[in-house]
């Protein structure tokens, strides 16, 4: 079976877990159409991944996996965030540039500074940050799709092709739980595409997270460290994971 095929039955798992707090095997094998050993099999790779506790006959949500709305994440660690997206701004390029912003909640705090500017042209799928930005002056490309109420962000099956010439200047980046993972993460396929892409057409890509994602894993690594050119957190990140981090990207502790 192909790996897309696996992490999309993987996500839709953690979706279901994640909502109902339980799924049973029996209910995934036939809402899934796969035998109970494939099912088992994912079950674990989710349990050692630490995003949902595998039980007797099915699968549990892991209370430290719960996922809140983005007006609620933005209000956890804020002050943390506000530093980090603070710091950020000395990395936006001086004078007429092309951004590309992700729909994180540390990010989103980032288009709150960034729209005092005048000479940028953002580029994002974040609904806040297009609520955020579209008070300024800036020129805002809106990547459109179906809206995500709890990410409050569009997203599409296919990358506009008109943004296939465009090359960003910078990208920042949220992400979530990256615990024993090698990389940045997410907990949505279709974000992890988006990321990747526009991670590929950017001259620099800086990474956005505060301490606490350092504590929980995720399901979909989206690009190693060694791909990303800057991580930006604050002072409370495991003194193992900077020493570990800081032998492949450049670290920023606020």
């Amino acid at each position: 079976m192909k790996n897309k095929e696996i992490l999309k039955r993987r996500e839709q798992i953690m979706n279901i877990v994640r909502t109902t707090g339980r799924l049973d095997t029996e209910d995934a094998v036939r809402l899934f159409r796969v035998s109970a050993e494939t099912i088992r099999q994912d079950f674990l790779y989710l349990s050692q991944q630490g995003i949902l506790k595998k039980v007797y006959g099915g699968a549990v949500i892991c209370e430290s996996d719960r996922i809140e709305s983005l007006p609620v994440r933005e209000s956890v660690n804020l002050s943390a965030k506000d530093r980090i997206a603070k710091k950020a701004m000395e990395y936006l390029p001086e004078g007429d540039c092309i951004i590309g912003m992700d729909s994180g909640s540390t990010v989103a705090l980032l288009g709150a500074y960034a729209s005092y500017r005048r000479d940028l042209l953002v580029v994002t799928n974040s609904h806040r940050i297009l609520q955020i930005m579209t008070a300024g002056r800036n020129r805002l490309i809106s990547l459109g799709g179906e809206f995500s109420q709890e990410e409050m962000a569009y997203y599409s099956g296919e990358f506009p092709q008109m943004l296939r010439q465009i090359t960003l200047d910078v990208f920042f980046l949220g992400t979530s739980g990256v615990k024993g993972r090698n990389g940045v993460c997410t907990k949505n396929f279709q974000q992890s595409l988006l990321k990747n892409q526009l991670i590929c057409q950017s001259n620099r890509n800086i990474v956005l997270a505060d301490s606490s994602k350092f504590q929980t894993s995720s399901l979909i690594e989206v690009a190693p460290w060694s791909k990303l050119d800057l991580l930006i957190t604050d002072e409370d990140i495991p003194e193992e994971s900077r020493e570990q981090l800081e032998q492949v990207i450049k670290v920023v502790i606020v």
